[in-house]
């Protein structure tokens, strides 16, 4: 801040829509929303701004202007004033409610006006500030306030997120940077005109012509009275012949600073924020950053513990202290760890040291690996000694163990030689469960959602900048609190989050498939994949020259070479070089292509070459460099609580998208093969296992008898839509039956489904009407469960998982259909999700209680894959077969498709 101000007391006004739009496109991309559906974007960037704001200002007067509804003064001069400006979206609507509590409970003056602006009412107050002999800081991007800085106003436009510091803009950095001073601006703005505000200025001048202009003749109307003398024709033409636009423009551009206001400057002292209705506010909209913020804020964090706060966190160094540690777990009922490690993937990881936790503020440190160590604290070896002293905690089957994604950790402590036995609890699954759309269930927002307790971030132990370095080169002190905390938030957490699963009916799908299934992923994570890495660089090789091939046809067929990976060429290509119809301006998405495709040859192989190089990119030359030196196998993580139907998900790799519509896909299963000579691959498939479910939940007669006579689905529904026998359904109308049947099943209505089949949007409605003519109890399940999920806002599987639901009552009809879309799917796919589940828990325990040799080692969407010895492929095809077919008892059956050979292609 310039010195020169430091002894004036200080106001700053805030230029409130404007930031309000400013938070809600930053985010436009990647929304902020709540589990009840409400975007947050809007209301997360004003209020963290403005709290940025107060905390590193600390002004003495504070307030914040906002436009009123209706037409202004200006719309008199000029009626198509702001003419262009759209309506406010509806989600930003939604959050203005909101965002006047906000205000209210920050102790925030609101004002407003009929007939002027925001603008107007900043220019009068820091006019009126001036006079009292206050300097005004005005909190805008918006260089239209440029016109009123002085001496003692300024414009403060805060920093973005490459630039964070905000820049204050003095009459010597307005000149700088628009050419022009202060004095100036309003004659600037007039000749240059305003787009966004539908300003029209002067035709062919822009911001160095404008400022060329006025410091050679001073003002606007001196600059019209020698438009004849301008050299520059485009100029001189513009001016001629826009001199009253000019005008005009001047006056809708010019600051009024005399609006009659409500409030004099003394009534916008700041006064202290009222943190515990601002921070109930917060954990309403969910927000753990806004409360973390407000907390730094807060001089009485009576509302937001300290932390710190009665910590009991201890380091244990020696042999003594670790065996009283040790008898003290031994003695507890319940007990939740936490490893600390170099890596985030399993395998590679090495243990820097184990926290525990038996009590609320309680824990303890093992160092294990540590830069500051000169010699070993335990035995030559701390980790193997360490680990060995610890077995009987954790093998003791009478203790609860806890943690937050406990399967990493039993997993590496698996790699290290030991078994985690006896129940346990995992906090991270839980909130998944209780709600499964939540931005994030890190430990530390769920620590301030639950507990009201702010963790301390690594980054303020250890120093920022310091985020690529490994645990074992943290500080002990620093690491030991660190981990000590996560052990005593878990702890803390696990009680909360069960009393949570209770209320919601949600225990049992929690003890009986979350939790169980954790051993059997584990155990999957362990064994890893085999994969011919040979094979693979094979197609690679192959699939490169098909690509070299296909840019050459891509390079004739456009006329010119061009970087086929940038959308911005190929915008250029397609829409100016062959002018092409612009479909959604110039997109260059899938959707279009494919549309373009029939005008032209060129789109048609674009695609060819997309779909090769993302196989080539992300499948080809990836998966090789997954497979681990020690092993010789993939061994992807799988998730629990990333898909909010509850369906697993593989990270590092995806195995769930390996492709396999075209030949070259199904080809990369070629290399998922048997490791071990004397062993084959099997895969178990469910049967069109979404469109059972569908059968169970809408009890539609046609559709269950399909099923239990075990006729071909598709074929059935084509008869019946189609109005011909079985025996005459055709190939083209078994392929729309099915288009419908999995179309109808997620919610497609006729404009989609005209898409998919190709047909008039006409023709597609008929072929739904005919649909549900013949499946009507598929009608009214998906009208009933609608109306349901509108009365309940949320939907459930059939074993009870929930997913909120928002949207179904919008005015908006995108949001609205897509809401209903979910809720007529999220049951089926949610359903099918705890039917492999169930499948896999029972064939683990199968499988594990016969001593079989054989393994399951890949969960794909519906499919089931294992590596097992010759001797054993009648049994673990019957075992397969059972536990599958009879994971849940549906009123139709379920049926199993089932393949084995020497890889996992043969074998599908």
């Amino acid at each position: 801040m310039p010195k020169r101000y430091s002894t004036k007391k200080r106001f700053f006004i805030i230029d409130g829509y404007a930031f309000l739009y400013r938070a809600h496109y930053a985010l436009i991309r990647n929304p902020l929303i709540t589990s009840y559906g409400l975007n947050t974007s809007a209301l997360f960037g004003f209020s963290n701004m403005l709290m940025k704001l107060i905390k590193k200002e600390n002004p003495d007067y504070i307030a914040c202007a906002f436009d009123s509804k209706g037409k202004n003064f200006r719309h008199d001069i000029y009626p198509d004033y702001k003419a262009n400006r759209s309506e406010m979206p509806e989600e930003m609507q939604e959050q203005l409610v909101h965002l006047w509590e906000i205000l209210d409970f920050m102790n925030m003056p609101v004002i407003k006006k009929n007939g002027v602006e925001a603008d107007d009412i900043i220019g009068t107050l820091a006019k009126n500030a001036k006079d009292k002999g206050l300097c005004t800081f005005i909190v805008s991007g918006d260089k239209d306030f440029t016109q009123l800085v002085d001496e003692d106003i300024l414009l403060y436009a805060p920093g973005m997120r490459k630039t964070p510091d905000p820049i204050i803009y003095d009459a010597v950095k307005v000149e700088k940077k628009w050419g022009v001073p202060p004095q100036k601006i309003i004659d600037f703005l007039g000749l240059m005109g305003d787009s966004s505000d539908n300003i029209p200025g002067v035709a062919g001048v822009g911001p160095k012509t404008a400022a060329k202009l006025l410091l050679e003749y001073g003002t606007i109307e001196n600059v019209l009275e020698n438009a004849q003398n301008i050299t520059n024709k485009r100029v001189q033409r513009g001016l001629s012949e826009n001199s009253n636009n000019a005008i005009m423009s001047k006056k809708l551009v010019t600051i009024i600073t005399d609006v009659e206001l409500e409030f004099e400057i003394q009534d916008l002292i700041k006064h202290d924020i009222d943190y515990e209705k601002t921070s109930k506010k917060f954990i309403e909209l969910e927000s753990q950053a806004l409360i973390n913020m407000l907390q730094s804020l807060s001089s009485n964090r009576s509302e937001i513990k300290k932390n710190n706060d009665k910590k009991d966190y201890k380091i244990i160094l020696s042999l003594e202290d670790l065996d009283d540690l040790i008898k003290t777990l031994l003695k507890s009922n319940q007990i939740s760890f936490d490893l600390e490690t170099t890596s985030l993937k399993p395998i590679d990881a090495e243990i820097v040291g184990i926290s525990f936790s038996n009590k609320a503020n309680l824990g303890w440190y093992i160092p294990l690996k540590y830069y500051e160590k000169n010699k070993n604290h335990f035995s030559n070896d701390d980790v193997t000694f360490v680990l060995n002293r610890l077995k009987k905690v954790f093998n003791d089957n009478s203790i609860l163990k806890i943690g937050q994604n406990i399967k990493f950790d039993i997993l590496i402590l698996r790699y290290h030689g030991i078994s985690v036995n006896g129940p346990i609890f995992d906090t991270l699954i839980a909130a998944h469960l209780i709600n499964p759309i939540s931005r994030s269930n890190s430990l530390s927002s769920l620590s301030l959602e639950l507990l009201n307790y702010e963790m301390v971030p690594i980054e303020d132990l250890i120093g920022k900048g310091q985020n690529k370095i490994t645990m074992d080169q943290v500080p002990l002190k620093a690491t030991a609190f660190y981990a000590a905390e996560d052990a005593d938030i878990t702890f803390q957490l696990a009680s909360i989050l069960d009393e949570k699963l209770k209320s919601m009916d949600l225990f049992k799908i929690f003890s009986a498939i979350e939790i169980p299934l954790i051993e059997v992923l584990i155990e999957m994570e362990y064994l890893g994949t085999y994969v011919d890495v040979e094979f693979l660089r094979n197609i690679s090789d192959k699939i490169k020259i098909k690509l070299i091939d296909l840019k050459n046809i891509i390079y004739n067929l456009s006329g010119e070479e061009f970087n086929i990976n940038s959308t911005q060429q190929l915008a250029n290509i397609l829409f100016d070089i062959l002018n092409l119809p612009k479909i959604k301006k110039r997109s260059t998405a899938e959707d279009v292509l494919i549309e373009l495709s029939r005008k032209h040859e060129l789109p048609k192989y674009l695609l060819e070459y997309r779909k090769y190089n993302k196989l080539k990119n992300t499948y080809l030359d990836t998966l090789p460099d997954q497979v681990n030196q020690k092993t010789g196998r993939i061994h992807t993580t799988f998730n629990q609580t990333i898909a909010a139907t509850g369906r697993l998900s593989s990270t590092n790799p995806n195995f769930q998208n390996i492709p396999i519509r075209r030949k070259e896909g199904r080809e990369i299963r070629i290399a998922f093969t048997a490791q071990d000579e004397g062993y084959k691959i099997l895969s178990a498939d469910y049967s069109q296992v979404e469109l059972r479910i569908m059968a169970h939940l809408s009890r539609d007669k046609n559709l269950c008898n399909a099923f239990k006579n075990n006729e071909d689905v598709h074929s059935r529904t084509a008869s019946n839509v189609f109005n011909v026998p079985m025996d005459n359904v055709s190939h083209e109308m078994r392929r729309v039956a099915k288009i419908v049947n999995f179309g109808i099943m997620y919610g497609a209505g006729p404009f989609r489904m005209s898409k998919e089949l190709d047909l008039s949007i006409s023709e597609a409605g008929k072929i739904i009407n005919s649909y549900f003519e013949q499946y009507s109890g598929i009608k009214n399940y998906i009208e009933e469960t609608i109306k349901k999920a509108k009365k309940d806002k949320f939907i459930k599987t059939i074993l009870g998982r929930r997913r909120p639901v928002w949207d179904l009552d919008s005015d908006n009809g995108n949001r609205r259909k897509a809401a209903e879309r979910m809720a007529v799917n999220m049951p089926i796919q949610g359903s099918a999700a705890e039917l492999i589940k169930i499948a896999m828990i029972n064939i683990f325990k199968d499988i594990n209680n016969k001593n079989m040799a054989s393994k399951m080692i890949l969960q794909i969407h519906d499919e089931l894959i294992f590596e097992y010895p010759q001797h054993e492929e009648e049994e673990i095809i019957a075992i397969v077969k059972k536990n599958m077919e009879n994971a849940l008892s549906l009123i139709i059956p379920l049926k199993v498709d089932f393949g084995v050979g020497l890889n996992w292609h043969e074998a599908h």
